[in-house]
């Protein structure tokens, strides 16, 4: 273990709160830099020492992984960003990483003294605190041992319907698993002073997913979207993993009376995990009626995810993810459906975040 790593772990083990304003003498000793891999506490020190790393990068004030891990893209390995930093950190990637995580840090708020906790609550709702790597193992382990198990996902959008729904709020604390995704969930978590284990949205987590089931040989069903959108959402994914098994696909627009053959649909293409693509609330509860006629081992609500893989909106730059703010690239692609969703609806849930403590 270098003697800045020890020379840091030891402060920081020492005090309560991390304060960057002392270490700037350490920056101008040469320590330490101002950009660099992360700080370590003496813990993580210690188990770093167990494995020299590859880089002649020194730790740093800012880091492009604390950066990531700040926005809630922390499931993204470590050492690739290691890797990414010291291949392609030159002056211009350094400012930038100073000034996204300034302003990430302004964003969320407290970044000190966060408590770990296995689950949180937010306006009445408990989330499972997981990683995605946490989550990847859950599923798996639910599909080998052929275990029933629903899962859904919660963002902001989610707890303001919860808020204003006592239905809706009962129907998603009965779940098996609640997924925390978003920024919002990022800002109710640092407001709690809990430290959010991971952005667990299904965007990023589909294609772990489907990498996942191809290497097992597991199947897939994607329900939901306009006509040929998870059609061709499947195909993409086909053509990235081909050894994923696809059960079937099916849009989400189909009436009431056509339920029993959707569900006889399901059943008969013998699925390892369903992806129901409906929309909140509609898809939980469509889920949460059907599902115990559903045979399926892992039934999960992903809302709007086929769109982006079927190639029908893009993804947000990954600058702006950083800052957690995807959800305005969504808003510039889709004013007229989404405009209610995050120019109302996200003050909305800060006013009510505020108000709820």
């Amino acid at each position: 273990m270098s003697q800045y790593q020890i020379l840091e772990a030891k402060t920081l083990h020492k005090r309560s709160k991390i304060h960057r304003a002392p270490l700037l003498w350490n920056i101008l000793r040469g320590d330490i830099r101002l950009v660099g891999t992360r700080l370590l506490r003496i813990d993580d020190a210690i188990a770093a020492d167990q494995e020299k790393s590859q880089f002649a990068v020194k730790p740093g004030l800012f880091s492009l992984f604390e950066l990531r891990r700040i926005s809630g893209l922390e499931f993204i390995d470590e050492k690739t960003c290691n890797t990414e930093f010291a291949q392609n950190g030159g002056l211009k990637q350094r400012v930038a990483i100073v000034i996204k995580s300034l302003l990430a840090g302004m964003l969320y708020g407290n970044t000190k003294d966060l408590r770990n906790t296995p689950t949180f609550k937010v306006f009445g709702v408990e989330i499972n605190n997981v990683t995605m790597n946490d989550a990847l193992a859950t599923i798996a382990d639910s599909i080998t041992k052929r275990a029933q198990k629903t899962v859904f996902f919660a963002n902001a959008h989610t707890l303001n319907l919860a808020y204003e729904n006592a239905n809706f709020r009962e129907l998603l604390n009965k779940v098996d698993y609640l997924l925390p995704d978003g920024s919002g969930i990022e800002v109710a978590c640092r407001h709690a002073g809990i430290r959010r284990k991971g952005n667990i949205n299904g965007t990023d987590m589909l294609p772990l997913l489907c990498e996942q089931l191809a290497a097992s040989g597991k199947s897939i069903y994607m329900l939901g979207g306009e006509e040929g959108i998870a059609k061709s959402a499947m195909a993409n994914m086909k053509k990235r993993y081909p050894a994923l098994r696809v059960a079937g696909t099916k849009n989400g627009f189909f009436d009431k009376n056509s339920c029993a053959d959707v569900v006889a649909d399901i059943n008969q293409s013998q699925a390892d995990i369903v992806l129901v693509g409906m929309g909140q609330p509609l898809q939980e509860q469509w889920v949460a009626e059907y599902r115990d006629q559903l045979e399926t081992p892992v039934v999960m609500a992903v809302g709007g995810l086929f769109d982006f893989y079927a190639e029908k909106v893009s993804r947000a730059p990954l600058w702006l993810r950083e800052l957690g703010m995807e959800w305005t690239w969504r808003l510039i692609q889709e004013p007229g459906r989404m405009w209610k969703r995050y120019i109302i609806g996200n003050p909305l849930f800060l006013i009510r975040l505020r108000r709820s403590t």
